[in-house]
């Protein structure tokens, strides 16, 4: 198999594990505050420690959806000055260097990411009435942020090859 269909195989089975886990983290959601809410306000009961269980697939939810937009190319953007471009070359090149941009704040995050996952581990910090590993929830910014860049650079890969084919593939919209 080539470079080109492992990438292939690699991105499909990413984009399928994260479509996975972020049907299954919002049923957990909401099935979770759903339990809340007849607890409390039907049986008047609320069960402790729910908003707090509710941290773990919340945060993951957030941050794996994060990475899937970063994967689609799905993430907002403004793009302000292709109104005033013209060629796709140049249209290419102020995507590029947004994508480089983009990377260069993902280095500097996944250094503060990294800092902060080594205390995680240091200080084996728990949830305050589960008593729960917060690393579970807490340490996934990092892993996230790592997942993030690299789609980030696999983005400026491509926008840095339409620029220098001149290719008028990098206009269209990115997601579809």
């Amino acid at each position: 198999m080539n470079d080109s269909g492992t990438h292939c195989v690699l991105r499909c089975a990413a984009d399928k594990l994260q479509d996975i886990l972020l049907v299954l983290l919002i049923t957990i959601v909401a099935s979770l505050v759903f339990v809340q809410v007849v607890l409390r306000y039907i049986f008047h009961a609320p069960l402790m420690g729910i908003e707090e269980l509710l941290l773990f697939p919340t945060t993951w939810l957030f941050m794996i959806g994060a990475v899937k937009a970063s994967s689609e190319k799905t993430q907002i953007v403004a793009r302000v000055l292709e109104v005033f471009l013209r060629t796709p070359r140049s249209i290419s090149a102020v995507r590029a260097l947004a994508s480089f941009f983009t990377c260069s704040v993902l280095v500097w995050l996944i250094r503060w990411g990294y800092d902060y996952f080594k205390y995680l581990i240091r200080m084996e910090k728990e949830s305050p009435t589960l008593y729960l590993p917060t690393i579970w929830y807490e340490g996934l910014v990092f892993v996230a942020l790592i997942l993030m860049l690299v789609y980030s650079c696999v983005e400026l890969y491509e926008h840095i090859s339409h620029f220098r084919h001149g290719t008028a593939a990098s206009l269209r919209q990115e997601g579809e």
